[in-house]
């Protein structure tokens, strides 16, 4: 797998799923992407759609956290799937996510620290 870094807008809201006992967020971004041609920065005309998913509490935080329209950065690993069976099967590229945030030069956030669950677990009172 291949690990990628990408900076762009959410497309849509977070679409949660259940995969068994799993939970993941599913996310598509929109990347503003381009090239240098001689020298000069030329924008692509479309941006380019990325499908993004984030499982556990990184799925959790997403979903509860981010809006379509969004600024974001993901840090993930980037692989093949597949759907679809015999002369309809269908491939595309989905990103993993390792870490998402909130690009900082296009919004402000506050910062709410999320209780880890042991800390909450040895903080609860025993009952004797």
């Amino acid at each position: 797998m291949v690990t990628r870094t990408i900076i762009g807008n959410l497309a849509a809201e977070p679409a949660i799923v259940r995969a068994g006992t799993m939970t993941i967020t599913k996310l598509r971004i929109l990347e503003n992407t381009g090239e240098y041609r001689a020298g000069t920065w030329t924008e692509h005309e479309n941006p380019t759609s990325h499908f993004v998913e984030a499982k556990f509490e990184l799925g959790e935080h997403a979903a509860e956290s981010l809006n379509c329209g969004d600024p974001v950065i993901v840090v993930g690993r980037e692989h093949t799937v597949s759907w679809g069976e015999g002369d309809h099967k269908k491939y595309g590229r989905v990103i993993e996510a390792d870490a998402i945030g909130v690009d900082l030069r296009r919004t402000v956030v506050h910062v709410r620290r999320m209780q880890s669950k042991r800390a909450s677990a040895e903080a609860e009172p025993s009952a004797e």
